[in-house]
């Protein structure tokens, strides 16, 4: 089969990967008859501030557009991997385009911000758009007015080779946890759609109920100012030893994490798709997640849903699945099964399916 040439503009990969990253390397990897001519883009860290980050600002919108036209090969299909760089397509005459598009969360909570007014018009003039759930699809079609049939769900998906069941709770002894409490586990960022104060408070009421209990959060906070908030409440509540800050975890170990708790908690307000649900499944730990946008397409009947409004809600959910045996069983087994559907050899071949369509677009 004829090898597919494809200007792949992409963030560039460092330590820490994020789930988007993830997905787009998870896939990278997989596709065949492919060709990629890599520009990348080296992100701005979220730390930075004043001069040193406008610089950064600066050198994306103005030198990066510049660096793209120059490495692009003529001819080939472009694909943008994700929305934040879609800004590009406003300064390139590139044909045969593909944006990968996450979710709208940035546009639709920062409406005013010049940046992201041009992603949005750089995602328009896209000749296909990738994204990862029928959610975030209906999210493009309504704030965007893009046409559906353009629009590409490609789903976030699992490696079940590295995340499966296999119980055990060793990796809690290294860092002096103990294994007699019940271990209740949050994967992702401090960032205000994740939703940790309601997680928190929650928390704070099922210790009324069940005294042995810990919480453990793995991420970095990745928003300014996130984690003193965070920690003030904590203190408030008098639980700075009940809750636990694991920080990055490389994926490498995410897995023994996963395998070590009893209870996977992702109470998240606005998600394009849900990663953490997936990969708890799939190590056989019970999850409690929000009713709220992608995340029910994710676990389905598998876990818990709940209104991530009511504390109450959560709190009970939280009691029921670590008291009640029965109820474990059941949806452990579900998550198994369910996670299944979740394949990156499937979004791989999806993925280049759709290049191959974007070749016979006709200028």
């Amino acid at each position: 089969m004829k090898e597919i040439k494809i200007n792949y503009i992409t963030t560039k990969i460092e330590k820490e990967i994020s789930g988007r990253l993830r997905y787009e390397g998870e896939i990278r990897k997989r596709l065949k008859d492919v060709e990629l001519n890599m520009i990348e883009y080296s992100p701005s860290k979220t730390s930075l501030k004043g001069i040193a980050f406008a610089a950064r600002a600066i050198n994306k919108l103005l030198h990066f557009p510049y660096q793209v036209k120059t490495k692009a090969k003529k001819g080939n299909i472009t694909h943008i991997t994700s929305e934040d760089l879609a800004y590009l397509l406003n300064f390139t005459e590139f044909k045969r385009t593909i944006v990968s598009c996450h979710d709208l969360y940035n546009w639709i909570f920062c409406r005013n911000s010049p940046f992201w007014k041009l992603n949005i018009r750089g995602l328009k003039k896209a000749d296909r758009i990738i994204t990862v759930s029928n959610f975030s699809k209906s999210e493009i079609v309504k704030y965007l007015e893009y046409p559906e049939e353009k629009i590409r769900v490609i789903n976030d998906a699992v490696d079940h080779s590295h995340y499966y069941l296999k119980r055990n709770k060793e990796i809690l002894k290294k860092y002096n946890l103990p294994e007699n409490e019940k271990i209740i586990l949050y994967v992702g960022s401090e960032q205000p759609k994740h939703n940790l104060p309601f997680l928190v408070k929650s928390f704070y009421q099922l210790k009324k109920k069940m005294p042995r209990v810990k919480l453990l959060k793995i991420g970095n906070p990745q928003q300014t100012g996130a984690r003193k908030k965070l920690l003030d409440l904590i203190k408030k509540l008098n639980l700075e030893k009940e809750v636990i800050f694991l920080g990055y975890v490389d994926e490498k170990k995410l897995p023994q994490w996963y395998n070590a708790a009893d209870l996977s908690v992702y109470p998240c307000l606005y998600g394009g798709f849900g990663l953490p649900p997936l990969e708890a499944m799939a190590c056989g730990t019970p999850i409690i997640t929000s009713d709220l946008t992608s995340l029910p397409e994710v676990v389905g009947d598998a876990g818990i849903m709940i209104d991530p409004y009511n504390q109450n809600e959560m709190t009970e959910a939280m009691y029921k699945l670590l008291t009640n045996n029965k109820l474990r069983k059941s949806l452990i087994q579900k998550g198994l099964v369910r996670t299944k559907m979740f394949n990156w050899e499937k979004s791989a071949k999806e993925t280049q399916m759709l290049y191959r369509e974007v070749t016979t677009i006709d200028y």
